[in-house]
């Protein structure tokens, strides 16, 4: 446990060290966001920074504009935060679909977060975009994908019962749920497929487990981005789920769990002044040093 705290400890030291060091930033940024299908476009067809509109007169498109667009759950409400503050919300459509344009104002490395909300007010992980705002163009990513929303019904479960696992995810999709022991090499995965409203659920025997503390997440069968860990004990007894959210410092999705994405924001925000609260991990109104070691001690990978 020592020797893996240390490993992360160094991780974290040169991954600060490449973010403040490194001068091309826009390659670097690359490695904190999941772009496998985000295709990224500074071109506007006809238009340009003097005529956004081009010469056609069609309707004119904003100088400076970002879009985002892509993938969550059923009507779920998908948010945009800029620099962890909030943007601009919108609603999915029936099969999941988003899309959010943004007017900018401005040439800047902006970081954008999106997170999705389902109906039932269940909330995705978030994925980050440090993307440079480029004056008199648009800015399109595209192909953005959600992993699915998850939640359990128990925080314990008795040796030999069952766990109840769901959420949403886009309709009709094949869907793999992983379990995975903490203290073994213990590691299960069930397979199921979505309803037609983007719902999921499924009822796992756990017979055959033995005791101890377990983490589970769930994702789509042909994409590796997997859903936030939900922890969970088998044990003497069953205890049912009960939705509380974790403050541990620098947690600013609340998703109980401290990994990259925690840590690419704090990183954006180092030697800025006035970081949010939920940054800023001993509130002392500034990020350094002290905040990346607050951070490194409750990771959770």
């Amino acid at each position: 446990m020592t020797n893996n705290f240390f490993q992360i400890k160094i991780f974290l030291v040169i991954f600060l060290f490449c973010f403040l060091f490194v001068p091309n930033k826009e390659v670097f940024a690359l490695t904190l966001t999941a772009t496998e299908n985000v295709t990224v476009s500074a071109n506007v067809v006809g238009a340009s920074p003097t005529n956004p509109a081009g010469n056609s007169g069609s309707i004119a498109i904003p100088q400076t504009t970002v879009r985002f667009s892509g993938q969550a759950y059923p009507n779920a409400t998908v948010t945009v935060l800029k620099n962890t503050r909030e943007a601009m919300s919108v609603l999915a459509d029936n099969s999941g679909f988003f899309s959010v344009t943004l007017e900018e104002l401005y040439d800047s490395t902006v970081l954008y977060t999106l997170f999705a909300v389902d109906v039932l007010g269940n909330k995705s992980i978030l994925i980050n975009y440090p993307i440079v705002v480029l004056s008199g163009f648009l800015t399109h990513l595209s192909g953005i994908l959600f992993a699915p929303t998850v939640l359990i019904d128990k925080t314990e479960v008795k040796a030999g019962d069952y766990l109840t696992v769901s959420g949403y995810s886009l309709p009709n999709k094949e869907l793999e749920v992983a379990i995975s022991g903490q203290e073994n090499n213990q590691k299960k995965v069930f397979t199921l497929t979505s309803f037609n409203d983007g719902s999921y659920k499924i009822i796992i025997s756990l017979t055959g487990l033995p005791k101890g503390n377990y983490v589970l997440n769930i994702k789509y069968t042909d994409d590796p981005r997997v859903s936030k860990l939900v922890k969970f004990v088998i044990g003497e007894v069953n205890i049912l789920s009960v939705d509380l959210v974790a403050n541990i410092p620098g947690d600013c999705n609340a998703d109980g769990v401290i990994n990259l994405v925690d840590f690419s924001i704090l990183a954006f925000w180092y030697g800025k002044s006035n970081p949010p609260r939920c940054v800023d991990t001993n509130h002392d109104n500034k990020i350094d040093l002290t905040d990346f070691s607050i951070l490194a001690f409750w990771w959770t990978g």
